[in-house]
């Protein structure tokens, strides 16, 4: 089993915890937390230290996952992309066992699957996003990076979602429809036609 250091310690962290634990191919080493927090453990796991001292760890060979939610903005979680990066710790990518992920897909690195999610032929998922419960990525979408997909989320074929995007719980997003960098889409709401950048829709 790969070893593998996470990134936070909020509600979103446990999902990925009970994620991580349902694959068998990763074994969690410990939590990184704000410098902030002042706490020794979470879930169970040891915490080992804080974003001021990641130079402990790009040396071990440990992967990392950014286990911070993104509801509605990527900004901490972009933060500590970079700062991984520049820290020379490999992001790894995380796919649940209980979800159905295409051969012909792909999935970039930093991106968790949730549980019971369905990613279909040739979808494109980017780096560092969260493809959360229950949602259906069918074929031929793109997902940019550093985006969010919510709870439920129905997104059609080849529908293109762009960077640093939000996609709330429960939202159907029809085939072929585009939606553009830092877009938010709130829950329940049916996407009909192509969104510009920037765009909010509630």
């Amino acid at each position: 089993m790969k070893p593998l250091i996470l990134f936070g310690s909020g509600g979103h962290c446990k999902a990925c915890i009970d994620v991580i634990e349902s694959s068998n191919e990763y074994k969690i080493k410990g939590i990184v937390v704000h410098p902030q927090e002042e706490i020794k453990e979470f879930m169970q796991y040891k915490i080992i230290g804080n974003d001021s001292n990641l130079n402990n760890f790009s040396s071990k060979n440990y992967l990392g996952l950014i286990c911070v939610g993104q509801i509605p903005s990527p900004g901490t979680r972009i933060r500590l992309f970079n700062l991984i990066n520049k820290k020379n710790i490999r992001l790894a990518t995380v796919k649940a066992s209980t979800s159905l992920i295409s051969n012909y897909s792909s999935i970039d690195y930093g991106t968790i699957v949730m549980h019971n999610v369905v990613i279909n032929v040739d979808a494109r998922i980017g780096k560092n996003c969260i493809i959360n419960t229950n949602s259906l990525i069918e074929h031929d979408v793109f997902v940019g990076d550093h985006s969010h997909i919510s709870t439920g989320v129905i997104l059609n074929g080849s529908v293109k979602v762009g960077n640093r995007c939000f996609i709330g719980s429960g939202s159907i997003v029809r085939e072929g429809v585009k939606i553009g960098d830092r877009s938010i889409v709130s829950a329940g709401k049916v996407v009909m036609r192509d969104l510009p950048d920037d765009s909010i829709l509630k």
